[in-house]
């Protein structure tokens, strides 16, 4: 008689991703391309939130195809109305961890929907929400639970908090962390800064990075494979992506200015796209700029084209004395990595991003650093050879959907098995 091995047995997941596709978000991407890769054998409950308007929308190109997955959408009693209420900026002291606070609340709905007790949960933030619906479940539910960070949660620079609310948000993260049976963050410098802030749980912090597009990937080799339509001597940038608050392209713009007094007539072949949502004040900056257009949002794949077609793809972090700073390693740039074309990068020296750049994947420059980078591109739009004769590196193979999602399931089948094993010996 033939025995299943646990390591082999389809397994049934439950997934906390609120933001997940089709809308169009870093993080919805994310949950995609996990769903995409994690073996079809796999029973999975998806649970996550209505779209609503705003910078997180539709995107059809990201929506999910994944045969025999449940769907469950808690929603609040008139859902949007109460939504847009609540998500009011005179509330914001209420939205701690985030403005989808709310979620926790709908544990009940969750598990009346539910078909079957999962095996495992899986959370996904940000909004970190997810982890504090997730807690509750593994509460009620009595399974294990791997809880997935893709930032830093409460004290991240990108997150600012004061006074009774980082307080709020401290304790939120803590109970999560205490009551998680494994805690995943995206890189090994995050995770280290975790496992110094919960010294006894640092045996149960895992890095699992984001991971890469494969369609970008084959969207920028079917470009290679053909003649470059892009002007002799011309130079286009592409951005894609938000622009908010530290996240400004102001030292690009300072070495375009400083590019535009140098040389004028090699300044008039740049062209900078900057495509995404931005702040006004940011908009504001690029339309100052003579050498820079600005677009409004575009599918996954019409910005997978984009930045297959630039020149250069161009990633842009703000100049910080915050070490978790440099232990970001930006959805964006990972997507950037899929494409085969080169990065230009204005971030911190130690960053993760400057350490891929270094590896032939592109150039970076210190955020603060406007003339290096004005030199830069002059040197670029007077010699056309050096990106002519560049070879970029195959992108990196343990970014690859199927290397991460491999471990993600390994993380899962070991949470389930040792479940089974304390329940073996309680009986």
């Amino acid at each position: 008689m033939m025995v299943t091995t646990l390591a082999a047995r389809p397994f049934h997941l439950l997934l906390i991703a609120p933001s997940a596709p089709p809308k169009n978000s870093a993080e919805a991407m994310q949950v995609g391309r996990f769903l995409d890769a994690l073996d079809p054998a796999v029973r999975v409950t998806l649970v996550t939130t209505p779209i609503v308007r705003g910078w997180e929308w539709e995107d059809a190109s990201l929506a999910i195809k994944r045969p025999g997955m449940q769907v469950i959408v808690p929603e609040l009693p008139f859902h949007k109305l109460t939504r847009r209420v609540l998500g009011n900026h005179r509330l914001a002291a209420m939205h701690t961890p985030d403005p989808d606070f709310w979620l926790p609340w709908l544990v009940s709905q969750v598990i009346e929907r539910l078909d079957g007790v999962p095996d495992v949960i899986y959370s996904r933030s940000a909004p970190f929400s997810a982890a504090l619906l997730a807690r509750r479940l593994k509460a009620r539910l009595h399974c294990p639970w791997l809880m997935h960070l893709s930032d830093p949660w409460s004290g991240s620079p990108y997150r600012p908090m004061a006074g009774r609310q980082a307080a709020k948000d401290r304790i939120l993260e803590e109970g999560c962390v205490a009551d998680a049976d494994r805690i995943a963050l995206t890189t090994q410098g995050q995770a280290d800064y975790y496992r110094v802030r919960y010294p006894d749980r640092a045996r149960n912090i895992v890095v699992t990075p984001n991971m890469m597009s494969s369609r970008a990937y084959s969207a920028g080799v079917e470009l290679q494979s053909r003649q470059r339509s892009t002007e002799a001597g011309a130079l286009t940038l592409v951005h894609t992506g938000a622009l908010y608050g530290d996240r400004s392209p102001g030292g690009l713009l300072q070495a375009l200015g400083l590019l535009v007094s140098r040389a004028p007539a090699l300044a008039k072949r740049i062209h900078v796209r900057f495509i995404g949502n931005m702040s006004p004040e940011i908009a504001k900056l690029i339309d100052s700029s003579p050498s820079c257009t600005r677009e409004p949002p575009i599918s996954f794949l019409d910005a997978s084209r984009a930045q297959c077609e630039a020149d250069l793809v161009v990633s842009i972090e703000p100049q910080s004395e915050e070490p978790v700073y440099t232990h970001f390693l930006l959805s964006k740039v990972v997507d950037y990595l899929s494409t085969g074309r080169p990065i230009l990068a204005l971030t911190p020296p130690d960053s993760l991003t400057s350490a891929y750049c270094n590896k032939g994947y592109g150039w970076a420059f210190s955020p603060d650093d406007a003339d290096a980078s004005a030199s830069f591109l002059e040197r670029l739009l007077r010699d056309s050879e050096i990106l002519r004769n560049l070879t970029v590196p195959p992108p990196p193979a343990e970014l690859a959907p199927r290397v991460v999602v491999h471990d993600i399931e390994m993380h899962l089948r070991q949470l389930i098995s040792g479940n089974a094993q304390e329940d073996r010996h309680e009986a």
